[in-house]
């Protein structure tokens, strides 16, 4: 994988509890490591999402986490904010190659959806130790069906094989994904924005959404996300911009 892609090192694990905690251990370890480095896990015991969130890593998820370094990917410091929705595009891109007829959508700004569920997740974690470098964890439901999932889940995820009455090669879908994301990270390096493709994809335009930030709630009118990636709310009768939260509700 490492010599047609842009990956510098992989790390492949056959089990442990959270791809972006190991990453993370590495990042602070004494020896440094080559990025792009790719920690890839057959099996995920205590994934992570947002806050204290936790993500359903059955047998056929697909779950990794990748170090990347900005100057490297000539990627701004201060486009950071962008990175879980570039990630959350070359997962939609990735998919779509599989399933060019579903429907897929993307929610700002950590989540793919398919088939109105929930497919994948994204969790970008900055070290304060290595400020210029990041992680960026992904957790993609491709053969865990969800007749096999938690009560509660089976009505709000979806896997790939749910779709397609099929299992897929994990790793060929992992590498496709590799791909686009390095595409993406190149094109914007080049100065064409991935956010151009996101309007026809935006889960949440024209819903009244609720995002909290911190201990504060807001609601509003959603009108899409602008080209620094801020989410835009009509409140009232001002429109608002937001660099992160987390959408609590949407309809």
């Amino acid at each position: 994988m490492v010599s047609d892609t842009f990956l510098q090192s992989v790390v492949h694990l056959s089990e442990t509890d959270s791809t972006n905690s190991r990453a993370v251990d590495r990042l602070t370890a004494e020896d440094p490591v080559l990025s792009p480095c790719l920690i890839y896990a057959e099996n995920q015991t205590a994934g992570r999402g947002r806050g204290a969130n936790q993500w359903w890593s059955a047998d056929g998820s697909l779950t990794f986490s990748i170090i990347v370094d900005f100057d490297k990917i000539a990627f701004s410091v201060e486009h950071r904010p962008l990175l879980p929705l570039l990630t959350g595009m070359a997962i939609l891109q990735a998919s779509q190659s599989l399933l060019p007829d579903s429907e897929f959508a993307l929610k700002w700004p950590n989540d793919v959806f398919l088939s109105g569920r929930k497919l994948a997740g994204i969790l970008i974690e900055v070290p304060s130790q290595s400020s210029h470098q990041a992680v960026i964890g992904v957790g993609l439901n491709v053969n865990n069906r969800f007749a096999n999932a938690p009560e509660d889940l089976q009505i709000t995820g979806i896997a790939l094989s749910d779709v397609s009455e099929t299992d897929y090669n994990r790793f060929e879908v992992l590498r496709t994904f590799i791909h686009c994301f390095e595409d993406l990270v190149k094109s914007f390096a080049a100065g064409k924005s991935f956010l151009d493709q996101w309007p026809r994809h935006c889960l949440l335009t024209g819903k009244e959404v609720t995002l909290q930030t911190g201990s504060t709630e807001v609601t509003g009118l959603c009108q899409g996300v602008d080209t620094t990636g801020a989410l835009l709310l009509d409140v009232g009768d001002q429109r608002q911009r937001f660099f992160g939260g987390e959408i609590k509700s949407w309809n």
